[in-house]
């Protein structure tokens, strides 16, 4: 993920990309590296405020923590991506695949065309197309990362403005960033030449997921203004996952962050907050978290992380499209497909 740093330690806008040359890249412009910002904080009594990074596995460690059940609801959402992170959705689907979403900027400029050229909306069959195995899972034990890849299957993609599909993605808008894409059963070794995915195969996706929150009646869901909300990720500087408690600001409290930002001259000031695409969390999120889950205490996906920045008064911001507006863009998309299309796609989506 790339992050932008002014020398003072203090943020001037950070998109959670994740490859390491955007990294070294924007790391490079600022004298610091990404690493200089993910620490980790000390472990939280409670749940019950906001927090800042605390590794997942250390949590796991300590017998009957306050954060146990909320960790246990929420982990196997959280994926390893070959690019920072990502989040599972759903599993109750017809085929029994898993609906996976995650920021569009991680696949890296070019993913979906030439650099500066528009890219269209795009929703597609995931079985007529080749897989690639880039994600990983929690392990069904929950004892982190399955060590075996799942294929990544394209579903939908929304359309991004050419004047925004370059530098590097750092210019997509959160109501462009994000993907939904499909994995099946199959796991493949990557750990030397990379298998190559059998075509997408019917079938349940095992994972991490005690309580079945990935096929409840409501795997998503909406977020209520002040609610604390769990943010899951990889960053990069450990690659081990990492939780934070932040909160849901409300719209008024959303727009008076981002106007504070750009008072401060940082760069997430820019963007205006757009209160039906995402919301705005007082929370802790860092380079490689972006796609990660935003889960709420029902274990609910009420969105994904995809920006994140610090104030000089050590206030910390993160953005994440929400759920809602993934899931209405995604139906909109189906509706307005014939029935024959809309018929090998139908399988895939949530039932």
């Amino acid at each position: 993920m790339g992050q932008r740093m002014n020398r003072d330690n203090h943020s001037a806008g950070v998109l959670l990309a994740v490859s390491a040359m955007v990294v070294a890249l924007l790391a490079g412009c600022s004298g610091e590296t990404a690493a200089d910002t993910t620490t980790t904080a000390p472990v939280p009594d409670s749940c019950d405020t906001v927090t800042g990074l605390v590794s997942v596995r250390t949590l796991q460690s300590i017998p009957n923590h306050d954060c146990s059940d909320w960790i246990d609801l929420s982990i196997g959402r959280a994926v390893q991506a070959s690019t920072g992170s990502a989040s599972v959705w759903s599993r109750r689907t017809e085929a029994g695949s898993a609906l996976i979403v995650g920021a569009i900027h991680t696949l890296g400029q070019g993913w979906y065309g030439p650099a500066d050229t528009s890219v269209a909306e795009m929703l597609q069959d995931p079985s007529s197309y080749t897989g690639i195995p880039r994600l990983f899972l929690q392990h069904p034990d929950g004892s982190g990362p399955d060590p075996m890849a799942s294929p990544w299957f394209a579903l939908y993609n929304p359309a991004i403005a050419g004047e925004r599909n370059n530098n590097l993605m750092t210019d997509v808008l959160p109501r462009e960033d994000f993907y939904v894409a499909v994995a099946d059963s199959q796991k493949l070794d990557v750990s030397g030449l990379a298998q190559v995915p059998d075509p997408l195969t019917p079938g349940q996706v095992p994972l991490f997921d005690p309580d079945g929150v990935t096929l409840a009646d409501e795997t998503a869901g909406e977020a209520n203004d002040g609610a604390l909300v769990m943010l899951l990720g990889y960053p990069n500087e450990t690659g081990e996952l990492t939780a934070s408690v932040g909160r849901v600001l409300g719209d008024e409290a959303a727009r008076g962050a981002i106007e504070s930002l750009a008072a401060a001259g940082d760069s997430e000031g820019t963007i205006a907050y757009e209160p039906e695409v995402e919301m705005i969390l007082e929370g802790v999120a860092v380079a490689g978290m972006s796609g990660g889950p935003v889960v709420d205490r029902d274990g609910r996906l009420i969105g994904i992380l995809v920006r994140a920045t610090s104030t000089p008064d050590g206030v910390h911001y993160a953005r994440a499209v929400r759920m809602t507006w993934i899931t209405a863009e995604l139906a909109d998309a189906f509706e307005s497909l014939s029935a024959d299309m809309q018929m090998p796609i139908a399988r895939y989506l949530e039932n």
